[in-house]
């Protein structure tokens, strides 16, 4: 069709032509055949725009389409931007660019970076061993950085501390931190070589004075012992210097400061953003300069709390870190609504970090991170809606097919979408496991085992939505 098209066009005029992005074959050959550049657009029109307006940054392909080279190219700008700069760090380690734990770990911290994630296991010393490894394995395959084992205030358990440790150890190959602040539970971890401990404030640190220096220390302006913890960012900073100021005379010297994030509205995020800007500006003081430390972005505290979707949250809060040049972010994924928060705020820290060093907005740099929404639209078709069926409202009534029924369940962990077919005797007949949703309902329908079109149709719009639901991270109930 394409050749036949060309042959009946004066192409010399042209200095390329695009193809739909969905064409299956090589361009090379009809390309060679007319002596044009005839390369593959984006697979859908609606994008063709975008491209058009980046063609200096991409070079359109023979085979690939070209909204997925333009997510390649971004890809290849993010590894070579990281090169560059994790370079130039390793050759700058100071107080404020240092290794988490370089016997373990190529994974920095400091001035220029990404932030790493630390991903917290909620509770993690009332879980069982299985537990932990099913919600770590998540976590890493998310891109968590660091696992964080979060201990229970008032219920120490320094036991299960060094258990928990040795197990993932004995699992994973993974930078492991403690987020206590029960002497017990963080002397046991330190016992164990925890490579980050969660948190020293002014109340406690001196309980340890006897660890090894080189262990990275979050430091708050608190004291949690007292039921101190100040609301004002000016006594926040004030305190992160004074207690840097100590850690560091006793010889500590990977330290980063926590001016603490917190909930919007109540308390408000507000004031504990002016601290974090405000401990920026006094850094830069000449009296202040050997204080300043890579900070702590604590983002589960806004994201946990907000019955908002996470994923434009993630977003913004990372948009928010990169321009403060966060050191590290740490978040959680505890309940249903942040199923695959970990993987969103990776996705978000990249694209903003892209953006940073183009110093550009974040956007058009081949990285997307949308789940419900996008940037383009449908054209509408003009027809005479006055010809046409106006269907009105949903009939529940409901004819139960002769063959049985079908249960579908989505399993964010594996990835997978689960299929049990029952016969109307609650027996199971058969069961079928994908994550996509046009090749679990073309196996089923293969297999014949059932020709009624209304389930067909049902079954069809529930797998639909099974799949939306495994890509967006959004729970899957059935009928719902």
């Amino acid at each position: 069709m394409t050749r036949e098209i060309l042959n009946n066009v004066s192409i010399s005029k042209f200095e390329l032509i695009l193809i739909p992005g969905f064409v299956q074959w090589d361009t090379t050959d009809l390309e060679n055949e007319f002596s044009v550049l005839l390369r593959k657009g984006p697979e859908f029109a609606s994008d063709i725009p975008i491209i058009l307006s980046n063609l200096d940054k991409i070079t359109l392909s023979n085979k690939i389409p070209a909204n997925k080279l333009m997510e390649i190219t971004g890809e290849r700008l993010l590894r070579k931007i990281l090169h560059e700069r994790i370079e130039i760090a390793k050759n700058n380690l100071n107080s404020h660019t240092f290794y988490i734990n370089q016997k373990k770990s190529d994974i920095l911290i400091g001035h220029g970076l990404p932030p790493p994630i630390i991903a917290e296991v909620v509770n993690c010393t009332q879980k069982t061993d299985k537990e932990i490894i099913k919600k770590v394995t998540h976590y890493i395959n998310s891109g968590a950085d660091i696992i964080d084992i979060g201990c229970i205030a008032n219920k120490p358990e320094p036991e299960r501390v060094e258990q928990i440790i040795n197990l993932l150890k004995t699992n994973f190959n993974v930078l492991l931190s403690i987020d206590s602040m029960n002497n017990d539970e963080i002397l046991a971890a330190v016992d164990k070589e925890i490579d980050l401990i969660l948190s020293f404030d002014l109340g406690n640190y001196k309980d340890f004075l006897k660890i090894p220096k080189d262990i990275p220390i979050v430091l708050l302006p608190t004291k949690i012992n007292e039921g101190y913890f100040p609301k004002d960012p000016e006594t926040r900073v004030k305190n992160l210097f004074k207690l840097t100021k100590e850690m560091q005379k006793i010889g500590f010297t990977k330290l980063i400061a926590d001016p603490l994030l917190e909930t919007p509205i109540s308390p408000g995020i507000c004031n504990s953003l002016q601290a974090y800007f405000l401990y920026k500006e006094e850094s830069k003081k000449p009296e202040n300069e050997s204080l300043e430390l890579p900070l702590f972005f604590g983002i589960s505290n806004v994201v946990e709390l907000m019955d908002i979707d996470s994923i434009g949250i993630n977003g913004l809060l990372s948009s928010i870190a990169l321009e403060l040049d966060i050191g590290i972010l740490f978040t959680v994924e505890h309940s249903s609504k942040l199923m695959g928060g970990v993987k969103e705020l990776k996705e978000s820290v990249y694209l903003n970090y892209v953006s940073k060093c183009n110093k550009t907005p974040p956007i058009n740099q081949g990285i997307q991170i949308f789940r419900a929404k996008g940037k383009v639209s449908q054209i509408l078709p003009i027809f005479n809606e006055n010809e046409a069926t106006i269907v009105k409202g949903y009939d529940p009534n409901y004819i139960m097919d002769k063959n049985g029924y079908f249960k579908i369940y989505v399993n964010h962990y594996t990835d997978r979408i689960y299929v049990l077919f029952f016969s109307n005797k609650h027996q199971l007949l058969n069961s079928f496991i994908g994550n996509n949703a046009e090749a679990l309902s073309k196996n089923i329908i293969d297999l014949n085992l059932t020709n009624n079109l209304q389930h067909i149709n049902y079954l069809g719009r529930q797998l639909a939505k099974a799949e939306f639901c495994l890509f967006s991270g959004k729970p899957y109930i059935q009928d719902e």
